[in-house]
């Protein structure tokens, strides 16, 4: 009771002229819409649907005069609420920046599926398989430890989906079931390349060769969902010359996403045993 003595007290000390002009404002549009609603009830010569319009009509205008009114009574004091309000907005989004960035990664995400649970990402130093998707962050189970690597470590990276704004996410997996895979193979020039090459070829041949005609099919279907142009999945080798003492091959293959680790080492040792033969034995 004494708290809102307290407050009559001090809304009459401080604002007695704009609470005056307000209930006189007040009074006078309800004493306007009485009279209108009786000249109208008593003149039953215009129509009841003309009446009504009338009746809606100063209904709303007497409702926006008010606001205006009102608005313009308390035009000083609405301002400095304004500029309060707005520093407290100010305040309230820089305490709460990185919470709204990862919010708007979190919709980003949502929006282009840029990902999914079970995919294989990549995202600045951040690479693994998706486990978790919260509103602010992704969790995965991290693959490598290095892109020579496709086999879990064991741990998990969670990172904030604020990343998703800035930085470019790589989907491994972006093909479905099948993928094109790279194998990168670091090589002296004492052996000679053309042999190397042959002898890389004939392992990856070998190998994927079960994988061919199902990872063909696989890849038209992603042609004609997707609308994208699909690589060949024969094998194929490129010779990049690395330094004055090594260049390196590089294979492309298409195979079962959840066998790349298992194809890449049958093909490396495969070509191991047929380049190094002695050392094979």
């Amino acid at each position: 009771m004494r708290t809102f003595l307290d407050l009559i007290a001090f809304l009459r000390e401080n604002y007695s002229h704009e609470i005056t002009r307000s209930l006189l404002l007040i009074l006078t549009l309800l004493i306007i819409r009485i009279v209108v609603d009786r000249l109208l009830a008593a003149n039953q010569g215009v129509p009841v649907e003309e009446r009504r319009r009338w009746s809606v009509n100063t209904r709303n205008g007497l409702f926006l005069a008010g606001l205006a009114g009102i608005g313009f009574i308390w035009a000083n004091e609405l301002q400095t609420l304004a500029v309060s309000m707005l520093a407290f907005a100010a305040a309230l989004i820089l305490a709460t920046k990185e919470l709204i960035m990862c919010l708007s990664g979190g919709v980003v995400r949502q929006m282009s599926d840029s990902y999914g649970l079970g995919d294989h990402i990549e995202i600045g130093t951040v690479r693994g398989r998706v486990v978790d998707i919260g509103l602010l962050s992704t969790t995965v189970m991290e693959i490598g430890p290095n892109h020579s690597s496709h086999q879990m470590t064991g741990r998990a990276l969670t990172f904030p989906n604020s990343l998703l704004l800035s930085t470019p996410v790589i989907r491994e997996n972006y093909m479905g079931e099948y993928v094109m895979h790279i194998i990168n193979v670091p090589l002296a020039y004492t052996v000679p390349p053309a042999q190397a090459e042959r002898l890389l070829m004939a392992a990856a041949e070998n190998t994927c060769l079960p994988h061919m005609e199902l990872a063909r099919q696989h890849m038209e279907e992603m042609a004609k969902r997707y609308l994208v142009d699909i690589p060949s999945v024969e094998p194929r080798i490129s010779i990049q010359p690395f330094d004055e003492k090594r260049y390196q091959l590089i294979l492309r293959i298409a195979i079962p996403a959840r066998e790349r680790q298992r194809i890449e080492q049958a093909i490396l040792h495969q070509f191991m045993a047929a380049c190094y033969p002695a050392v094979a034995d």
